[in-house]
C-alpha cells in the first residue's frame, strides 16, 4: 500500500502528490511467527544443457529447464558501457532503449502489440560489460518471441521521434537521480576508486547524452551488435533440437565477426584515506561509501571474500548492521558488498546515518575493516555466515530463469561451470585463517575512499582533521572548501521585482488534460497577496500567501488541500521572527499539531519558492539555494535551483523565450521553463520522472 507522501506541502509539488500517492489503512499491524527449522542440505544438481556454436560464430545455450510451460531467451553482446567513449557516456543505455522501438517491418507499437498480445516481454538494456537483449513467453508463442528478438538484434531503424522520447527519458532519469543521495555518493564513489578514465568511473550526465546523435546510436549498434563472441541463451520447458533449429533460421544468416574489446586502462592507485565530501544542502542525513577496489572475477580468494563480506555487511545479521542499527540506533540499516564486474570489483561498505553522528559512523566503518584484519573471526559468526551462503545457494537455482541467470554469469566472464555446482562445499571450506588472511591482503582501510553525502552546515566540522577532504557539488563538480561554507548563506530576494497579475494554467496527465490551476498576485498596502487554486479529479489545493513587498519576509500562510476523504490544513502566521499557527493532518501524517518555532533568517514559507525565482538573477550555471519551512515535520528544507538552458518553448499561451531550471532538494526534483525577461513567470512545470506537467495558458498582463 502506498501512503501520502510526508512532506507535501508546497504549492508546486502538493497536487502530484495526490495524483501519484494514496492512502493506505490504519492500525496494520505484524504477525510474529516461530521460523521452521532448516532442512537438510542438498546438493546441487545442475541441468543438462546443450551448447553449439554457429558457423558465424554465435554461441548458443539451451537449457531445458523448469516446471511451468515459459521460456526465455536473452542475447548478450560483449561490451556494454564500457565501450562508451567519455564524451558520449550513455551511448550504449540509449542505443538499447531505442533498439526495440522500430524496425524495418515494424513499428514501436506493433513490436508492443505483437509481444503483449501473446502475454510475453521484450527489452533491452546495456550494463557494464554486456548489452542484454532479452524476451519472454508461454512456450507455445516462442516464435513469436524469437521472431521478435531476431527482428529487434538485426533490423532496428532507430526513429528519429523515439530517439528524442528516450533522450527526454534518460534526461529526466539523470536529474531525478539527483534527488537520491544514495545515487550520488555510488556516482561519486566510482569515480574516485576508478579513475574517470575507466569506462566504470564514469556515468552518463545531462551533457553528455544531448550530444548523442542518431547516427551515433546506430554506428554503436553496428560496432558492438555482433553474432561472433555473442552467447544467445534460451531456458524453459523447450524441446532442445526443435529450438535449436528455429535458431539457425533466425540467426543463421546474420553476420559479424568477433570484435576485439579495448583493454581496461588500470584504476588509479591509492596511497592514503581520504574523504570525498559531496554538499548537498538540506540534507537531514549522512549517507556514506567506503572502500577501495577489490579482484579481478576469477579471482581464488573469490570464496573466502565472500564469506568475509557476508560477516562484514551482507545481512542483517552482519556487524555492520548490528552494530548501527541495532546497538547504536545511527541508521536504518548498514550493509557491504563486493561486486564481480568483468574487471576489478570493488569492496564496499554502505550506510545513511544521522547526521549528529556522522564522526562517529565514520570511525566505526573504518574500525570493523580493521578488525577484519587483526581479529580471528569467532567460530559462532563463521559457521553463521558459511550456513547461511551455502544453505541459501539452493534456492537460487529453482527456476529456469536463475539457472539461466547463474549459467550466463560464469560464461560470460570465463568461469568454470565449477563455480557454481561446488559454490556451497568451496563456502564451507573457508575458515577462520582464509578470512584473515584475505582481509589483510584485500582490505585496506588505511586507503579508502569515503565517500559522504551530506549538508556541509551540518556534517563537515566533525569531520575536518579526520582525512584529507576534497569537495563536490551532487553533479560531481569540484568545489572548494569556501564555496561550501559560504553557499549556506540566505538569499537576499527582491521583491519589489514582482509586478501584479493573474495565471492560468492546465494540468497534463500523459499529454492528456486533468485538471486546471490559477495564481494571482495583488498589492495590499506594505504586502504581496499570492494566491493559488489548483482543481483536478485527483483532488484540489487553495492557498494564500502573504509577505513583504520589499524584502520577501513571510507573513501569514492559508492552505487547504484534499483528496477524497483526506485533508490537510495549514493556518501560520509569523510573529517576531517565529512560525506559529495549526497544521491539521490525517493519522497517517501523525495527527494535528500546533507549530511554534524560530523561522530562521532567509527561510520562506512553502510556495514561495517560485515567487523567489521570479525575481532572481537568472544566469547560465547560475544556482541558488531556497530554504522552505517544513510545517509538516518542522524545521526548514534546502530546495536547490539551478539555471541548465535556455529554451523556446511553446505552450497554449503561446511561444517564449524560457530558463530552463531544475530544482531539486523537494518532494520530487521539478523542471522549470521560466519566462526569460524579469519577473520570471513560470510558462512550463515538469515532474521529472512522472509523466505530469502545468502548461502556460493565460497570463494577465501578457
Amino acid at each position: 500500500m502506498t501512503r501520502i507522501n510526508r512532506r507535501a506541502t508546497s504549492t508546486l509539488t502538493a497536487l502530484a502528490a495526490l495524483l501519484l500517492v494514496g492512502v493506505g489503512p490504519e492500525g496494520a499491524t505484524a504477525q510474529v511467527t516461530t521460523p521452521p527449522p532448516p532442512l537438510q542440505e542438498r546438493p546441487i544438481e545442475f541441468p543438462d544443457f546443450r551448447e553449439v556454436t554457429l558457423d558465424n560464430g554465435l554461441r548458443v545455450v539451451i537449457l531445458p529447464y523448469g516446471t511451468q510451460p515459459v521460456m526465455s531467451a536473452n542475447l548478450y553482446l560483449p561490451g556494454g558501457g564500457a565501450l562508451d567513449p567519455a564524451d558520449r557516456t550513455g551511448l550504449a543505455s540509449l542505443t538499447t532503449s531505442v533498439l526495440t522501438r522500430g524496425t524495418e517491418t515494424r513499428s514501436a507499437e506493433e513490436i508492443s502489440e505483437a509481444i503483449e498480445g501473446v502475454g510475453g516481454s521484450l527489452n533491452a538494456s546495456a550494463g557494464q560489460d554486456f548489452l542484454t537483449i532479452s524476451t519472454t513467453a508461454l512456450v507455445d508463442h516462442m516464435d513469436v518471441a524469437l521472431e521478435l528478438l531476431q527482428d529487434v538484434t538485426l533490423n532496428a531503424t532507430f526513429p528519429e521521434e523515439e530517439v528524442e522520447l528516450a533522450r527526454r527519458q534518460t534526461l529526466s532519469g539523470l536529474q531525478a537521480l539527483l534527488g537520491q543521495p544514495q545515487a550520488v555518493a555510488q556516482r561519486r564513489f566510482n569515480a574516485v576508486v576508478y579513475g574517470e578514465d575507466h569506462p566504470y568511473g564514469r556515468a552518463p550526465t545531462p551533457a553528455t547524452v544531448e550530444a548523442i546523435t542518431r547516427d551515433e546510436l546506430v554506428a554503436f549498434r553496428d560496432e558492438a551488435v555482433h553474432a561472433g563472441g555473442a552467447l544467445l541463451l534460451v531456458a524453459g520447458r523447450v524441446d532442445p533440437d526443435g529450438v535449436e533449429a528455429r535458431i539457425r533460421e533466425l540467426f543463421g544468416d546474420w553476420h559479424g565477426t568477433e570484435r576485439t574489446l579495448p583493454a581496461f586502462v588500470s584504476p588509479p592507485d591509492r596511497d592514503q584515506a581520504r574523504i570525498y565530501f559531496v554538499h548537498r544542502p538540506g540534507s537531514v542525513q549522512s549517507v556514506f561509501g567506503v572502500g577501495h577496489l577489490g579482484v579481478q572475477p576469477d579471482h581464488p580468494d573469490y570464496f573466502a571474500l565472500q564469506v568475509m563480506n557476508r560477516i562484514l555487511g551482507g545481512g542483517a545479521d552482519a556487524r555492520l548492521f548490528q552494530i548501527l542499527r541495532e546497538e547504536r540506533g545511527w541508521t536504518y540499516g548498514a550493509y557491504s558488498q563486493i561486486t564481480r564486474p568483468a574487471d576489478v570489483g570493488v569492496i564496499r561498505a554502505i550506510t545513511e546515518v544521522r547526521t549528529d553522528v556522522s564522526d562517529s559512523t565514520f570511525v566505526e566503518l573504518l574500525h570493523q575493516f580493521e578488525r577484519l584484519r587483526e581479529e580471528t573471526v569467532p567460530a559462532e559468526e563463521l559457521d553463521a555466515a558459511r550456513n547461511y551462503l551455502a544453505g541459501s545457494f539452493p534456492l537460487r537455482l529453482e527456476t529456469a530463469g536463475q539457472v539461466a541467470s547463474q549459467l550466463a554469469q560464469n560464461l560470460l566472464l570465463g568461469l568454470p561451470l565449477e563455480d557454481v555446482i561446488r559454490f556451497p562445499e568451496r563456502i564451507r571450506a573457508v575458515t577462520a585463517e582464509d578470512v584473515q588472511r584475505v582481509a589483510r591482503t584485500h582490505v585496506h582501510p588505511d586507503r579508502a575512499a569515503i565517500v559522504v553525502v551530506a549538508d556541509a552546515g551540518e556534517a563537515l566540522e566533525q569531520l575536518e582533521g579526520r582525512a584529507p577532504i576534497q569537495f563536490f557539488n551532487i553533479r560531481g563538480e569540484p568545489l572548494t572548501r569556501d564555496q561550501v561554507v559560504g553557499a549556506g548563506e540566505p538569499v537576499a530576494w527582491d521583491a519589489t521585482r514582482l509586478r501584479e497579475g493573474m495565471r492560468r494554467y492546465d494540468l497534463y496527465l500523459q499529454d492528456n488534460p486533468l485538471g486546471a490551476a490559477e495564481y494571482t498576485l495583488t498589492r495590499d498596502g506594505d504586502d504581496w497577496v499570492s494566491t493559488a487554486v489548483i482543481q483536478s479529479p485527483a483532488g484540489s489545493q487553495e492557498t494564500e500567501l502573504r509577505f513583504s513587498a520589499e524584502d520577501f519576509t513571510p507573513i501569514s500562510l492559508s492552505q487547504d488541500l484534499g483528496q477524497g476523504p483526506t485533508a490537510i490544513r495549514a493556518d501560520l502566521q509569523v510573529e517576531d521572527g517565529r512560525v506559529v499557527g495549526e497544521v491539521r493532518l490525517p493519522a497517517q501524517l501523525g495527527g494535528d499539531r500546533t507549530l511554534d518555532e524560530p523561522l530562521g533568517p532567509g527561510v520562506l514559507l512553502p510556495g514561495m519558492e517560485e515567487l523567489a525565482l521570479a525575481v532572481a538573477e537568472l544566469d547560465e550555471g547560475a544556482s541558488f539555494t531556497i530554504r522552505i519551512m517544513d510545517v509538516i515535520q518542522g524545521g526548514h528544507r534546502v530546495l536547490e535551483a539551478r539555471v541548465t538552458g535556455r529554451e523556446e518553448i511553446q505552450v497554449p499561451g503561446g511561444t517564449f523565450d524560457t530558463w530552463r531550471v531544475e530544482l531539486t532538494g523537494g518532494d520530487m526534483p521539478l523542471t522549470l521553463y521560466l519566462h526569460a525577461e524579469a519577473p520570471h513567470v513560470l510558462i512550463r512545470q515538469e515532474f521529472v520522472g512522472q509523466p505530469i506537467r502545468l502548461d502556460l495558458t493565460v497570463m494577465d498582463p501578457p
